[in-house]
């Protein structure tokens, strides 16, 4: 079909994006990952295969990303590592035994993590129909080092935790678009409540 104008420019932008992807696979440092993301969110849209991706092709090594890592005694750490032009946050996660997320939800965004250290494990459920009903298991999984994972509100919300006694776990997220504020939810009633995502 006709393109629009400008069209024949993003592209050629996006089948250069598309060669530097084959040219990499399997060998992206952090700061290269960071290019690439940069260069697929340049287009007119990024699809969650193309983010899969990239983080399947980051060759993750400690001494990469080991600047960003914090743990901390009482909650898990999430560190914006890239805010991508307000088109995505790139973001570190870093969980010590025992620490997890509420149940929650990702508003109107695309959520695509790789497990980079340890394992993280994941329950989801089905949005409450109604108030003061118990939210439904839809299932749960364990992710471990190098798996990716996806999840947005057609999905489901969910619940992260490190369930390891022993093992820390590090997981980089990749969130389209970006967003500060989320959905909790109470397992037991449902009832929701707003909370504000907290980044260092």
């Amino acid at each position: 079909g006709r393109l629009l104008t400008g069209g024949s420019f993003k592209l050629s932008y996006y089948n250069e994006y598309k060669s530097y992807l084959r040219s990499r696979m399997g060998s992206l440092s952090l700061s290269e990952l960071k290019s690439a993301l940069s260069k697929a969110f340049s287009a007119d849209s990024c699809s969650v295969k193309q983010i899969k991706q990239l983080l399947e092709a980051y060759n993750h090594q400690l001494r990469d990303y080991k600047e960003h890592c914090h743990f901390d005694d009482n909650n898990y750490t999430r560190k914006i590592i890239d805010r991508g032009n307000d088109k995505y946050n790139l973001a570190l996660m870093c969980w010590r035994p025992g620490q997890g997320t509420p149940i929650h939800d990702h508003p109107e965004a695309e959520c695509v993590l790789k497990v980079l250290e340890g394992s993280i494990c994941e329950v989801q459920y089905y949005l409450p129909s109604g108030e003061n009903q118990k939210l439904k298991e839809k299932c749960r999984g364990e992710a471990r080092e190098n798996d990716i994972c996806h999840i947005n509100d057609d999905i489901g919300i969910h619940q992260m935790n490190n369930d390891s006694d022993t093992d820390v776990c590090v997981t980089l997220h990749v969130y389209f678009p970006p967003y500060k504020t989320v959905n909790t939810y109470c397992e037991r009633t449902g009832t929701v409540a707003n909370f504000c995502v907290k980044s260092s």
